[in-house]
């Protein structure tokens, strides 16, 4: 029995969770950012239950979506864990906590979805957000406290929202619009959490 496979390399041209998106949130993800790589495979066996129609389903404005979404979602969670040992503040652990469990069920329920339309969500992160979680990792204390929760919890969650809204316009999927209609009131309630968190921490 004889496969092909044919892999699509998808490279955004926009991504979530870069510095100073808040400052811009007319743009999508962040111009100039890297974003997950998502692959398609295809099968031609008689007995494959992934065919070529199949991993078609999802569109051009799809896949940047889902690249977009998964390179951000995957950032949360490593952020997140950085500060469940980097933070002095027991409410930025908490609020750190919670973006793992949160964004780590979002991450698993995005890579189910696209997994049932032929197609993979390649692991590890984006080098450009890569680079945001060493740059955690060189702080501690107060210091990390603020530039967590003013980077991850408030710019990049800014970032987030604007970009499922526009997002919800492009893409055509169904399940990938349940996704976002499902996902933004999370992200909504991560900016005011960490807004809260801003204020408390600059007074």
């Amino acid at each position: 029995m004889n496969k092909s496979h044919v892999t699509l390399s998808l490279v955004a041209v926009a991504a979530l969770a870069l510095a100073g998106c808040a400052s811009r949130q007319q743009t999508s993800m962040g111009a100039g950012a890297s974003t997950a790589a998502v692959t398609t495979t295809t099968s031609t066996s008689a007995t494959s239950t992934t065919t070529p129609a199949a991993a078609a389903r999802l569109s051009a404005a799809d896949l940047q979506f889902v690249a977009q979404a998964a390179g951000a979602g995957m950032y949360e969670v490593e952020a997140s864990r950085v500060a469940l040992t980097r933070a002095a503040d027991p409410q930025v652990r908490a609020y750190a906590q919670m973006l793992v469990d949160h964004h780590t069920a979002n991450n698993n329920e995005l890579m189910a979805l696209v997994g049932r339309k032929g197609h993979r969500i390649a692991p590890g992160l984006p080098a450009p957000l890569q680079q945001k979680v060493t740059m955690l990792q060189g702080l501690s204390g107060a210091a990390f406290d603020r530039e967590f929760i003013r980077n991850t919890g408030v710019q990049d969650h800014m970032a987030a929202i604007n970009a499922f809204q526009q997002s919800r316009s492009t893409v055509a999927d169904r399940d990938l619009q349940a996704f976002i209609d499902k996902t933004l009131p999370t992200l909504q309630a991560h900016l005011k959490q960490a807004q809260d968190l801003a204020g408390r921490i600059a007074g």
